[in-house]
């Protein structure tokens, strides 16, 4: 079980990675200046981002295992890794989990960032932009990929146990 969720969140991740790098890269190839504030700042980016980011993925991955859990390539009879009182007590269903996951990494990410301009940080050239969020939606998509596998584990593993209501 986790050798799948690995190989899954590493494959989100890198997805990711390519995808948002080419967007960011995109959206701002013509900036001298991406700002940590104002409307085509960081801080909105990386919101609106995280929260997108995540219900994609979720949506994706939530699809995935159920797929693999139904063709028999995945076992939800173990309990699932990391599964704490937080995840499992969050929504099993995609469209509810990604933006509340979503949300809460935005929510996180937002106060961190203005912590940087708090202390100097002003914005990035339009390279280090996409460095930054090449970075930041590796990590993201790993992570959400992670969670929502568990979460479905954990759902899967619930329901299976005879206590679905």
């Amino acid at each position: 079980m986790t050798s799948y969720i690995r190989k899954q969140a590493t494959i989100a991740a890198i997805i990711n990675v390519v995808l948002n790098s080419l967007i960011t890269w995109l959206g701002h190839r013509r900036t001298d200046f991406v700002p940590l504030a104002g409307d085509s700042g960081i801080v909105v980016d990386v919101f609106v981002t995280s929260i997108l980011l995540s219900l994609l993925v979720s949506l994706f991955v939530s699809k995935g295992v159920r797929h693999d859990l139904d063709a028999g390539r995945l076992r939800a009879t173990d309990e699932p890794p990391g599964a704490g009182r937080v995840l499992s007590r969050l929504p099993a269903r995609w469209w509810a989990l990604g933006p509340l996951l979503g949300l809460g990494v935005a929510v996180v990410a937002a106060v961190v960032l203005r912590l940087l301009g708090a202390l100097g940080l002003f914005g990035l050239s339009p390279a280090g932009f996409v460095v930054f969020m090449a970075v930041y939606t590796g990590v993201l998509g790993y992570a959400v990929t992670r969670w929502v596998i568990i979460r479905q584990l954990a759902d899967r593993r619930t329901s299976t146990s005879g206590t679905d209501g």
